[in-house]
This record gives C-alpha cells, structure tokens and sequence, in this order.
C-alpha cells in the first residue's frame, strides 16, 4: 500500500471515529456519568480520599453480609448420592451401597426380592 492510499484510509478512519465521538458526546447518559464523576472527585479532594479507599470501603460493606472470616466452599457440580447401609436379618451381614447395584445386594435381592431387601435398607449420617 502507497503512502498515500493509507493516509487517505487514516483519514476516512478519523472522519469515522470524530462522527462517533460527537454522538457519543451528545449522548445524556455519558452527560449524566460526567456530572457524577465530577462530583465524585469535589467529594474525594474535600475529604482528602483516594479512589482506592472508595473501594476498600464498598468491598468492605459488600462482604457484610458474607461472612468474611469463613471461606466459601466450593459449590459441587452435582449432589452425590448418600450411602444406604442394608443389614440382612437372616445373616447380620451389613453392606453399604449407594445404588442397588452392588454385587451383594444383586444377590440378596434375587434370593429374598427387590422390596424385601428395600426393608432392610437404614439410611446413616
């Protein structure tokens, strides 16, 4: 590319963006922004703050209402499934399974049946 074709590109780019600037300059909310930063800082050079003790304080009063002083735990993905503990009446054999899919209670409930063996089942915490 000549040097002038990009000048001539440069300056139909800041044709664009001086076009944008105005409208963006004319815009009421970016007026209503300015009046408030204005203001923010007459309040911060009156009290002698800076921007960074602004924030500090609004953290501070965010995690307020969080318990600062204990973490959060992380959220888990998917609620795992709680332990059934099965105790035979027959035998005394306990068996802890999550699913009825466990080798023992397979078997229980092919000799004693499905809801038989769904009696047996104590739910420990």
């Amino acid at each position: 590319m000549s040097r002038l074709a990009e000048f001539r590109a440069l300056e139909r780019l800041l044709a664009a963006k001086k076009s944008e600037l105005y409208f963006i300059k004319i815009n009421p909310h970016l007026k209503r922004e300015f009046e408030f930063e204005s203001k923010l800082h007459a309040l911060l050079d009156e009290y002698q703050f800076d921007l960074s003790h602004v924030l500090a304080i609004s953290e501070c009063e965010s995690n307020k209402t969080q318990h600062p002083w204990l973490p959060l735990p992380p959220l888990p993905r998917f609620r795992s499934r709680q332990s059934k503990y099965y105790i035979n009446p027959y035998t005394g054999e306990v068996v802890e399974a999550k699913s009825t899919l466990h080798k023992t209670l397979q078997i229980w409930i092919q000799q004693y049946g499905r809801m038989e063996v769904e009696r047996w089942a104590t739910v420990w915490f």
